[in-house]
């Protein structure tokens, strides 16, 4: 069938003349996949350019010596099986499968390209491939081994799509597998002598990789200009791969949120511009990625001394001004070595490498440089591993509450309860509440958290029917971050509302931090719970800097002693007048007292004697679960 229509053609070297102009000016992605895809395009250019050039001169033989189709088309055939070649090595590099480790993928690529040049490069002088007469291509017998090397490359992508599509995090798979297969279809069209719109494929599947997967502004930074996070990501399972050591520094802008709120967000972003492109300028041989808003971070190949010397340029930098001319702005960086793959194994743990020696760098070395192999790695390791177990139970709504029994000196009966929150994590087991809680509340967590807590107890107060028992109330430790939340008095209120639970049964503890804030949102949350009926109490009284005039201006049902300042009462004479003099002051204002902390019986007698009302310890039971408190008070 003669070919007389090369719209398609003309259409498909038209984006590919794009293509290759848009990759040769544009940033250049720093993967193996990025290089291949380079040479993914030339023999899709090359392919539908001879392939044209061949039409073109059987449509003028007249002119053109006929013989010269020949040429054309064996250097194009060539091309376009070398093409598929190319394309099923880029797509392997995008799975990160390096091919070169890979004996029986190194024997399958090698061995198919020797075939096709085998076969291709002869075909100039011998025409064994196909025949071609009165305008008419027609296969040859040894031609249909290139349809078999084609067939083995689209076997290996359809493998690679469906046992590795996980590894394809930035292309849009499903776009690219319709397009692959519509590829196919419009090859086995032309070999069939259909609508020949095969290069027309070609050019389209080759722009969607590029847009989709390969182009630079799908993985660069607008503000700055440099990689971004995702693709340092993408980019370290590549570097991981070739167990080669690299150093990592991270940098980080101090105090710069505080550029975006004094100045704007538009001078800030012009900052982190400038600084990126200082870095991409200091550092034209190592890869720039903007980490995060204020954080970048920079690879660097060889030893440790390179490192610290862009480390060290990066301080002595940061001595001038930046912006100058317009805002002349004097910012300090604090600079992290990382060394892999002593410190990080794999990109998943440099993650987390990256976020904790960062943050532990800049509470110890501010506006310095240090490196992460001098850090209590694993320490800090377990700090995340806490975070990463209370979000599991907030998640999946495992936390565990368990009450511990307060006793009632004058009733000589358990009257209430202290709740208190429990993770048991399936990686990590039981976690304590002074390692999680400190951490929720440092991370934003502990709204949730307490949220949930809060939600349990009143669950249990109504499905117990608490009111018939001896248990008069549930104390609920409650975060000073809580009590700012500007509606928090309300949403507890809703929740007493929904579960049926009397304002009476629930006692706010709060601790001496909370009640010396000054924040009008804390107060009028606490006044707001008092004045429906909900008792607050003060937690930990005597570990602080305890004052007596917010003791007197807040709305305290409750005054709680902490356990260090009764055991070292019962330990130190002094101590012990102290602890006697402050439970009378106490009771002199008439306010009711809890002392934690008791452990034996001579405390207890000794503290009821001081004229306690409440005791709580380990002598009367430790926190235990719901059904346990059950056959404590009965």
């Amino acid at each position: 069938m003669a070919y007389t229509n090369l719209s398609f053609d003309y259409v498909a070297i038209f984006f590919l003349i794009m293509l290759l102009i848009w990759y040769m000016l544009g940033k250049k992605v720093p993967l193996k996949s990025f290089r291949w895809f380079f040479l993914v395009i030339v023999c899709a250019f090359f392919a539908t350019l001879l392939e044209t050039v061949g039409y073109l001169i059987v449509r003028y033989s007249n002119v053109i010596p006929f013989h010269y189709a020949y040429y054309t088309t064996s250097i194009q055939l060539f091309f376009i099986h070398s093409f598929i070649i190319a394309l099923t090595y880029c797509f392997m590099t995008m799975a990160h499968i390096d091919v070169r480790k890979n004996k029986v993928l190194t024997w399958i690529f090698n061995f198919s390209w020797l075939i096709i040049a085998l076969i291709c490069i002869p075909n100039l002088w011998h025409n064994r491939i196909m025949t071609l007469e009165d305008g008419k291509y027609a296969a040859a017998g040894i031609g249909y081994i290139l349809y078999v090397v084609d067939g083995v490359m689209i076997a290996l992508c359809v493998w690679m799509f469906a046992k590795r599509k996980e590894d394809f995090k930035f292309l849009k798979t499903n776009i690219t597998v319709f397009l692959f297969l519509s590829g196919v279809a419009c090859g086995i069209a032309q070999v069939l002598k259909f609508a020949p719109m095969l290069n027309f494929a070609i050019a389209i599947l080759c722009v969607v990789m590029y847009i989709y997967q390969i182009s630079p502004t799908a993985v660069t930074d607008e503000v700055t200009g440099q990689l971004n996070r995702n693709f340092f990501c993408e980019f370290l399972r590549d570097r991981f791969s070739s167990k080669k050591a690299f150093n990592i520094v991270v940098v980080n802008l101090d105090d710069f949120k505080f550029v975006n709120q004094s100045l704007s967000v538009s001078i800030g972003d012009k900052l982190l511009h400038e600084f990126g492109t200082y870095l991409d300028d200091m550092e034209r041989h190592n890869e720039v990625f903007h980490f995060n808003a204020d954080q970048f971070c920079i690879v660097v190949e060889g030893e440790d001394e390179a490192a610290y010397n862009i480390a060290q340029r990066i301080k002595n930098r940061m001595s001038r001004f930046w912006l100058e001319g317009d805002k002349d702005i004097i910012m300090t960086a604090t600079t992290c070595i990382i060394r892999c793959p002593e410190d990080a194994e794999d990109s998943a743990s440099l993650m987390e490498v990256i976020d904790y020696a960062m943050e532990s760098a800049k509470a110890s070395k501010k506006s310095d440089i240090s490196y992460a192999k001098d850090m209590d790695l694993d320490k800090i390791y377990y700090i995340k591993q806490i975070e990463k177990a209370v979000k599991r139970a907030i998640k999946n709504k495992t936390v565990e509450v368990h009450y511990q029994p307060i006793y009632s000196t004058e009733k000589n009966i358990y009257n209430s309860a202290e709740a208190l929150a429990r993770i048991n994590d399936p990686e990590l087991g039981w976690i304590s509440p002074e390692l999680f809680i400190p951490i929720a509340e440092k991370t934003g967590l502990i709204n949730t958290l307490g949220d949930l807590v809060f939600e349990n107890v009143c669950r249990f107060i109504r499905e117990k029917k608490l009111s018939d028992t001896s248990i008069e109330y549930i104390d609920i430790n409650v975060s000073p971050l809580q009590l700012m939340q500007k509606d928090y008095s309300k949403k507890i209120l809703a929740q007493l509302s929904r579960y049926e639970v009397l304002p009476s049964q629930i006692n706010i503890e709060i601790t001496e931090t909370a009640a010396m804030t000054t924040y009008a949102v804390v107060n009028a949350n606490l006044y707001d719970l008092v004045d429906n009926g909900v008792k607050v109490s003060l937690d930990d009284y005597g570990s602080g800097y305890a004052n007596i005039g917010y003791i007197n201006h807040m709305p305290f049902a409750f005054i709680k002693i902490d356990k260090d300042m009764v055991w070292e009462a019962f330990k130190n004479d002094k101590a012990g007048t102290t602890l006697e003099y402050t439970i009378c002051m106490l009771n002199a204002l008439q306010l009711n007292i809890i002392v934690e902390g008791v452990e034996t019986e001579e405390m207890k007698d000794r503290l009821s004697s001081f004229g306690c009302q409440y005791l709580q310890g380990w002598y009367f039971s430790k926190a235990v679960p719901e059904d346990e408190l059950f056959e404590l008070i009965s």
